[in-house]
């Protein structure tokens, strides 16, 4: 799914991520970097019981492997329009040409409809 010439993210133990919630295998959730590693939630934090897919949350990473990275929860999760155009995002920079142009469509549609709203 990700080509070999794809660079490992940059990211540090500490660092503060925006982070949206994606159906893993089964019942769990999981999310992913932009260089494919999965990102894990802590189980034992108190917010977790709240994350479902779809929804994005602040996040502090607190452990980080060559394959995955765990984060911590820190605000409760969001969900709506922010969250939609972080997902489109995360399409749009997929390797799946197809699904981007539709995940870029689609952010273009929102952002028309934003400025439409703001001008009333």
């Amino acid at each position: 799914m990700y080509s070999s010439d794809i660079r490992p993210e940059e990211v540090s133990l500490g660092e503060e991520l925006t982070v949206l919630v994606l159906k893993g295998k089964g019942e769990s959730i999981i999310s992913r970097m932009k260089d494919g590693r999965v990102i894990l939630f802590n189980r034992e934090n108190p917010i977790f019981a709240d994350l479902k897919p779809g929804m994005m949350v602040k996040s502090r990473v607190n452990f980080i492997a060559q394959n995955y990275i765990i984060v911590d929860p820190l605000s409760s999760p969001e969900s709506g329009v922010e969250a939609l155009k972080l997902g489109l995002k995360m399409v749009a920079e997929s390797e799946n040409w197809e699904l981007g142009v539709l995940a870029n469509a689609l952010l273009y549609m929102l952002e028309v409809l934003d400025e439409m709203v703001r001008s009333r």
